[in-house]
């Protein structure tokens, strides 16, 4: 009995801690040639798994979320693993065609209809609250009501990050009145639509980044919305509508970019931590003027009685601790601006110095008296100024040419101080017209800024069809008295990182 106990037991396959027996005591199958299979099942396994559907349920949602929403619910038929997935997604985006084969089925009112339900339908299988919810579709006013309760219930189940564009050209849909009273959204953007604030406003408390693009709103519900936003870090306001006095309090703000058709007088009342500040007034105020926004329903025009060099040096004063300027005017705001340019300071008072300014970008027409009492003004008042750049445009469309600088303008106006030990790059990106005083201001920074260590010259189509030049401009540059002698003098034409400075905050913002 012994020894069949001790065969039985040779013939067990040793098991290992867990259970399991090991590889080594199992009985192989042989091919006919008398090699193991055990290999080649190995990989036939390995081929025949399903790696994917093994990732944690975060990697796939993230997965599915790149997907249109037609191409998300197919994932559901995939496997018992992916059925849930669709139902918990934590973001959706919403266009005209999501529920229709084509986007132009969404116009035809019946389609509508469906498209409408078949949303609906969407958010009702939901087993999760969404985090993020996009939408830019043409929205109707026979059909508001359907949105407001869309909004209604993705607010009320707490939505973090909101997005509303209407494309609708024609009219703009009133934001309801859940947006306003909805505490979880932390970041929200809206579209071409109508802001009707509420006068006892209860919600967008953690609302940290906010983004207005073409809306209507009045100056005291805008100023209303913003002491609202206590969490505000970053406000992004693009081509609004009726409103002309923007007035912040936002004490958490560090961001900011403002980009309209038509000057605006902007106030930081309290915005201790701003550190980036990007304006930018657009070229058509004319336009603008002339295209009947001027009435009294936009409340919107540039009011003649209106100081703009009082409002430019307001708007300066509360950028104390500001890191990054970035300021575009166009040849309009020039006109405007010349009005009063007498009244512009050499300097800002010193409690209002921007103590913390290390880079400038500025963005003007050429070689006007006005713009350059504002760039004196600016380095007069930014002592610890590291990098400069100045885009120089030229209006083609204009017969009415600068002026040539008076003699030793720079001199007179700026103090060789302000750049003498801090300023260690500085960039000019000239447009097609080249002339002596384009290189009025970088020959002054050369003689006085000490630690200059960078002074990037580029320029457009002039460097190609002169033979030379740039080397020409270069000898120029370099034979006068260089005060730091470390500097790099650079001159090449226009690259591809300057060709779009103007606008360049506002596409990456």
């Amino acid at each position: 009995m012994a020894s069949e106990r001790d065969q039985n037991q040779a013939k067990r396959p040793r098991l290992r801690r867990d259970g399991f027996p090991t590889i080594a005591t199992m009985r192989p199958r042989l091919r006919r040639d008398g090699f193991s299979t055990i290999a080649t099942d190995q990989k036939e396994d390995q081929q025949n798994q399903d790696y994917i559907s093994l990732l944690p349920d975060d990697i796939l949602l993230t997965i599915i979320s790149k997907l249109t929403i037609r191409d998300a619910a197919v994932t559901t038929a995939i496997s018992k693993r992916w059925a849930p997935l669709f139902n918990i997604l934590p973001s959706l985006k919403i266009t005209a065609a999501t529920f229709n084969p084509t986007p132009n089925e969404y116009y035809v009112n019946r389609y509508r209809i469906k498209w409408i339900d078949a949303l609906c339908s969407v958010l009702r299988s939901r087993k999760t609250a969404l985090k993020k919810f996009h939408i830019a579709i043409h929205i109707l006013k026979p059909y508001a009501d359907h949105f407001y309760d869309v909004f209604a219930s993705i607010c009320a189940a707490g939505v973090e990050n909101l997005s509303i564009s209407n494309t609708n050209v024609d009219c703009y849909y009133w934001i309801p009145s859940p947006v306003f009273d909805c505490n979880t959204i932390v970041k929200l953007e809206i579209t071409k639509c109508w802001l009707e604030v509420p006068l006892k406003l209860t919600g967008l408390r953690s609302v940290k980044s906010l983004v207005l693009r073409e809306v209507i709103v009045a100056d005291d519900e805008f100023k209303r919305m913003i002491s609202q936003c206590k969490a505000i870090e970053k406000l992004v306001i693009i081509d609004c509508l009726r409103i002309k006095n923007i007035v912040i309090r936002a004490p958490r703000l560090s961001e900011l970019v403002i980009t309209f058709e038509c000057p605006v007088r902007v106030v930081l009342k309290s915005a201790p931590r701003l550190v980036s500040v990007a304006i930018l007034f657009d070229n058509s105020y004319d336009l603008w003027k002339n295209s009947g926004y001027d009435d009294e329903e936009s409340d919107g025009e540039f009011s003649e009685g209106t100081n703009e060099a009082k409002n430019l040096m307001a708007f300066l004063n509360g950028l104390r601790r500001v890191k990054d300027l970035h300021l575009n005017f166009f040849n309009e705001y020039r006109k405007i601006l010349s009005k009063d340019v007498m009244t512009l300071p050499t300097r800002l008072s010193p409690e209002c110095y921007l103590v913390e300014l290390k880079k400038l970008c500025i963005c003007i027409p050429f070689n006007y008296n006005t713009f350059n009492m504002v760039i004196s003004c600016l380095l007069n008042s930014s002592p610890n100024l590291m990098e400069i750049i100045i885009c120089v445009k030229t209006n083609f469309y204009s017969y009415n040419k600068p002026h040539a600088l008076e003699l030793n303008f720079w001199e007179k106006q700026l103090a060789a101080e302000c750049v003498k030990h801090h300023l260690t790059t500085a960039t000019f990106c000239l447009d097609d017209y080249l002339s002596e005083d384009c290189f009025i201001f970088p020959k002054f920074l050369l003689r006085n800024a000490a630690n200059l260590k960078n002074m990037n010259i580029f320029c457009d189509r002039n460097l190609k069809n002169i033979p030379n030049i740039a080397e020409k401009i270069k000898n120029e540059l370099s034979a006068i008295h260089i005060a730091s002698p470390d500097v790099e003098i650079m001159v090449e034409p226009i690259i591809s990182r300057y060709r779009d400075i103007r606008t360049e905050f506002l596409i990456s913002k």
